[in-house]
């Protein structure tokens, strides 16, 4: 595997003489970009815009059809900025992330064995509705595309029609993470009407005792077999999210197809992340070897009709030697911004993959990159996974943009700063390793991913 996937992930010295010239192109442009905080219309005119698709040609890309919502457009002109500020990089550096996963608040109406968040009760600290509403600005003015509301359970905050309100009139896409328990019809009506273009539902087993079990709560498995449903007949784009653990690895497959059978647009395989709850059950934990099949069933599930991927950034690599069709083939799909609520760990396979051509740039572990986490008291982390360390700063003593430049995301951007076996990887800028694991195993966020699956295999 190790030829193979050197040879799909590798960048030439004709890629490198490219880049550096769009890379100044961009910086001669910077002034005049740099001068508008909100995309301005000229960029999409007849004059612009074609100019603009036909760098994106030389990437082997067709930007033309991908733009038509205020979040695609969003997160070209941060893309652009960021070119005109810090060159084309590999891994590339962003001004803001494409999206931010807020946690709005610890209450939720269930007790899940392995909530890396430790959901119950609210606390007494969490933001209020007013300085809720102070960051859904700065976020939007730092050009954030999405806001994924998490929690806890975000259907159960008193104040999250308005927050949405609040979130959409600033033109940012918005995607929901929920246990699926009280979305019904009225629910789904209500979210489709105030734009909300995503949900992710949690799924954990095909048998609903177990689901049940896991969740804390007799009758949730029927309850989110139903929003899943609900929300793909009204037209969300519906993600189902399972978290891979020895009680359910052995019918990964089965749930591929139970998802599928009741509308999921997308399947994903979390790994379990001893934070939280989750300390008490890391016992379940999958092997390495178990990690690297469940990579290989997702891989071989993957297909144009629904996408199925795993959150390890070992992903990219192990799928990049992958021959045929992709999902990830078509542009169009490949770069709807609902697909970024959090990850950049997709298929790579195929060989008009856009994914695994733009693998380099994408770099893998999007934490503190490609998008980071707010907790309900106004830290912010590079993970959600990582709710307690690192906490960068807090949103009541600093401006988002202030952390965002700050001292811990600036080392996740900088690959040369890890340490131990992931900083001597050959594919260190396409993968990284899971920051989030070396913070919960190591201490160190910065410390190599010590459950690498691909480690003993390349």
């Amino acid at each position: 595997m190790r030829t193979t996937n050197r040879a799909a992930l590798s960048r030439s010295l004709s890629d490198c003489g490219r880049d550096a010239i769009i890379s100044l192109l961009f910086r001669i442009l910077g002034p005049l970009l740099k001068s508008h905080q909100e995309t301005p219309r000229l960029l999409f005119s007849p004059f612009v815009f074609p100019i603009l698709n036909r760098l994106a040609n030389l990437y082997g890309l067709d930007i033309r059809s991908m733009l038509q919502r205020g979040g695609e457009q969003r997160a070209l002109w941060n893309l652009i900025r960021s070119i005109a500020n810090f060159g084309i990089q590999t891994p590339q550096s962003l001004n803001a992330p494409i999206s931010v996963v807020w946690s709005l608040s610890y209450r939720c109406n269930l007790r899940c064995m392995h909530c890396y968040q430790n959901a119950s009760l609210p606390s007494s600290d969490e933001l209020t509705l007013d300085e809720q509403f102070s960051v859904v600005d700065q976020l939007a003015n730092a050009g954030v595309s999405m806001i994924v509301l998490s929690g806890g359970e975000p259907l159960t905050n008193p104040n999250l029609v308005r927050l949405i309100e609040r979130i959409r009139k600033r033109e940012m896409s918005v995607s929901i993470d929920s246990n699926g328990v009280l979305i019904d019809e009225q629910a789904v009506s209500r979210l489709k009407s105030m734009g909300v273009g995503h949900v992710e539902l949690s799924l954990d087993s095909v048998n609903a005792k177990s689901h049940d079990r896991f969740r804390g709560l007799n009758g949730a498995f029927d309850k989110t077999l139903n929003a899943i449903e609900l929300c793909s007949n009204a037209g969300i784009f519906t993600t189902v999210a399972t978290t891979s653990t020895a009680l359910n690895w052995g019918e990964s497959g089965e749930l591929i197809n139970l998802a599928r059978d009741h509308g999921a647009n997308r399947v994903v395989f979390f790994d379990l992340i001893p934070a939280g709850r989750g300390r008490n059950v890391e016992q379940f934990r999958l092997t390495q070897r178990q990690l690297v099949e469940l990579m290989e069933l997702v891989r071989e599930k993957s297909s144009e009709d629904s996408e199925v991927f795993t959150e390890l950034p070992q992903f990219v690599v192990y799928s990049s030697s992958r021959d045929g069709q992709s999902l990830s083939d078509c542009a169009e799909k490949a770069f709807s911004v609902e697909r970024y609520s959090v990850s950049s760990f997709f298929d790579c396979g195929g060989h008009n993959n856009v994914y695994r051509r733009l693998a380099p740039y994408l770099g893998g572990c999007p934490a503190g990159r490609l998008y980071c986490n707010i907790q309900p008291n106004g830290d912010v982390t590079p993970c959600m996974f990582m709710p307690k360390y690192p906490v960068a700063g807090n949103l009541r003593t600093q401006s988002f943009l202030e952390i965002w430049n700050g001292a811990v995301f600036q080392s996740l951007r900088k690959r040369s700063k890890l340490s131990g076996k992931c900083r001597e990887c050959e594919f260190v800028k396409v993968c990284g390793g899971c920051r989030a694991k070396a913070a919960a195993y190591v201490g160190d966020y910065l410390a190599s991913d010590p459950t690498c699956p691909i480690a003993g295999i390349t």
